[in-house]
């Protein structure tokens, strides 16, 4: 099989744990600020499970990231995009694509592409369990004796524990979390999840 020279080969982290991420260079500062992205996760307990999980993230003027979830198809859905000029008072350029073609050519650079792959790799570790992961029969047993919703991506069980549970959709967002991001990519993306209103207000 042939690979993508600029490709790289992200390895898997152990169980816990969320690598810091560089932030892309600002203007009159430094690239070596790290953090961690920023993090919105919906799940419907009686229903179908995990909804949407998105992390993203910012520079002073676009956001850029990754969400997965069942598509309006059905199918899960695996993504990463960037809105350019989120924070400007231009029309934000919001393009995305699916994750198997992040180092595709697309408008995003190399370096936040390298920047997504890591964060990805990490947060999706630290949350989330897919059927076929070795893990997921421990998992999926848990649910099963909680009585809950599970599909083909889940949010790993201890997890759910740090999720509001005062809607229908159970909830979480990160500390530094904009939902105004959540309302923009909410009418772009392919996720069959919209939100309510009192979810976003």
């Amino acid at each position: 099989m042939d690979l993508d020279p600029h490709c790289i080969m992200v390895p898997r982290l152990r169980a816990g744990a969320l690598i810091p991420v560089k932030a892309a260079r600002r203007r009159g500062g430094s690239n070596t600020t790290m953090k961690n992205p920023n993090i919105f996760i919906a799940y419907a307990p009686r229903g179908a499970g995990l909804r949407c999980a998105l992390a993203y993230l910012a520079t002073e003027r676009d956001v850029y990231g990754w969400f997965t979830g069942p598509g309006d198809d059905g199918n899960v859905q695996s993504t990463f995009f960037v809105s350019e000029d989120f924070y400007t008072n231009r029309p934000a350029r919001y393009e995305a694509v699916a994750a198997a073609e992040l180092h595709s050519h697309w408008s995003l650079d190399e370096a936040r592409r390298h920047e997504l792959a890591q964060m990805q790799e990490a947060f999706a570790h630290e949350w989330l369990f897919y059927r076929d992961d070795p893990r997921a029969a421990a998992e999926l047993e848990a649910y099963a004796e909680a009585e809950l919703a599970a599909g083909e991506v889940n949010v790993r069980f201890e997890r759910l524990a740090k999720l509001s549970k005062l809607q229908p959709n159970w909830t979480y967002y990160s500390p530094h979390f904009e939902r105004s991001v959540l309302r923009h990519l909410a009418k772009r993306w392919p996720l069959e999840y919209r939100f309510d209103l009192e979810e976003v207000t």
